[in-house]
């Protein structure tokens, strides 16, 4: 972790205390999920590094060299893209020069991913038309009810399972045109900057976003706090879902339906979202101001799983 020097002389009480306070701006200048695993990574390095008798910090170039041809066998390649980033980080806290970033390094590395391939593998996009199979096999209960608009959330606002659980009825706006969602800090927004998704009536009653919610705080009396709650057999509720809920009851309702559900998890809300949009012939703009995409290159591979047959050269040639 950096550190802030204090220099020689001794500091006097105000600026100590603002030495303090800008300590701890350090110390949130990076998301807690983030550091932890940069955390991890450096020590799965120290502990490599020990059991072959190699200097950890500071690093020589060879040892990262070995390092990454060591990881290339069995990770992907944004994983060991991460695991470069915790080194390169620590010896620069330590006030050392990164050996990950010299040419022999970042020959080697190109060499990997050249070899082992960049492609991202997530889970599979979570159509429309899969949707309406899923809302239509819930259960006329008060855990069916949540799910539905769980569910029905998630895929309309494209919400990330963190953003979805952190929801607070506070955060919801009901308007005449439907519902305005604030959202608080995310993956894309660290410093808490707020975002809104709006979330227009659907034509489809059992997928409209709006009326799904409506039924769901009405049927828990929720009024303030958590939106999403675990809920018992008997129907009680308690505290926040968690976001590995979400994934939970994504694959639930597909293995019902009938559809690989370990392809699933929470994630095929949110790209089943981009994907349909970008079927049904919405702009890159309009996707975007719904996804809160930072960047329209992490959008591409959605837009391209859901334009791939328009405009097909193997189309209507006769096939």
């Amino acid at each position: 972790m950096h550190e802030i020097q204090q220099g020689d002389r001794a500091l006097t009480t105000h600026l100590q205390e603002l030495h303090t306070l800008a300590e701890t701006h350090l110390t949130n200048s990076k998301a807690a999920k983030t550091k932890k695993a940069y955390g991890t990574d450096w020590r799965l390095f120290v502990q490599w590094c020990r059991d072959h008798s190699l200097e950890s910090l500071p690093a020589s170039e060879e040892t990262v060299v070995y390092y990454l041809t060591f990881l290339s066998q069995t990770s992907k390649a944004s994983t060991i893209k991460r695991k470069m980033t915790a080194i390169s980080q620590r010896h620069e806290t330590a006030n050392y020069a990164s050996p990950t970033k010299t040419p022999l390094v970042q020959g080697v590395w190109n060499g990997i991913q050249r070899t082992i391939g960049v492609k991202e593998v997530g889970k599979d996009a979570l159509w429309l038309h899969d949707l309406r199979r899923l809302v239509h096999v819930l259960p006329p209960s008060r855990i069916g009810i949540r799910d539905h608009a769980l569910l029905v959330i998630g895929w309309a606002g494209a919400f990330r399972r963190s953003e979805l659980v952190a929801l607070d009825v506070e955060d919801i706006q009901f308007t005449q045109d439907g519902l305005i969602i604030q959202i608080g800090k995310s993956k894309t927004d660290q410093t808490g900057a707020g975002q809104e998704v709006a979330l227009p009536y659907g034509s489809n009653p059992i997928t409209c976003p709006v009326r799904s919610l409506q039924e769901w705080l009405m049927e828990a009396d929720i009024t303030e706090g958590p939106v999403f709650r675990r809920i018992d057999r008997h129907g009680n509720l308690y505290n926040r879902l968690t976001a590995q809920s979400v994934r939970l009851i994504v694959q639930k309702y597909c293995r019902e339906v009938g559809l690989p559900f370990e392809a699933f998890g929470a994630h095929s809300l949110r790209s089943g979202f981009c994907s349909s949009a970008a079927k049904a012939g919405k702009t890159e703009h309009q996707i975007m101001k719904q996804t809160r995409h930072k960047q329209s290159s992490s959008l591409q591979r959605y837009i391209k799983l859901g334009t791939i047959f328009e405009d097909n050269a193997a189309s209507g040639i006769g096939l």
